[in-house]
């Protein structure tokens, strides 16, 4: 394994929770979430690793199911974020964000010009 996919395999771990939640806002389906997460960019996502997560969520009252029928398929099991699962989004959200500007003032703390958002200024 890379040291550029291991460190992406290590910041995923700290927030594909966070990016699933996100997700389930709008009520989708295990495989929708991961061609989401695809489609996001999270190319090294996998069903093997959505699936589980989606199950500790759902143990957890933070996502919902309810079993739809497909259209022309099977039935789909649909998620969607709960109540509580909303407001865990919401304190972790505000985590992140704080995280990531602590991050980004450090990372950019030896050039003046960096503000903390990131942007240079000349």
């Amino acid at each position: 394994m890379s040291d550029e996919i291991s460190r992406e395999s290590q910041l995923l771990r700290g927030t594909l929770d966070m990016c699933v939640l996100a997700l389930l806002r709008t009520p989708n389906h295990a495989y929708g979430v991961v061609q989401a997460l695809q489609d996001a960019g999270f190319s090294q996502v996998s069903y093997g690793t959505v699936y589980p997560l989606v199950s500790r969520v759902r143990r957890l009252g933070l996502v919902s199911q309810e079993t739809r029928p497909g259209e022309g398929g099977p039935a789909r099991n649909v998620l969607t974020l709960t109540e509580r699962g909303e407001a865990a989004l919401a304190q972790w959200g505000s985590s992140w964000g704080d995280h990531h500007q602590r991050v980004v003032s450090l990372l950019h703390a030896s050039d003046p010009l960096v503000v903390a958002d990131g942007t240079k200024h000349v």
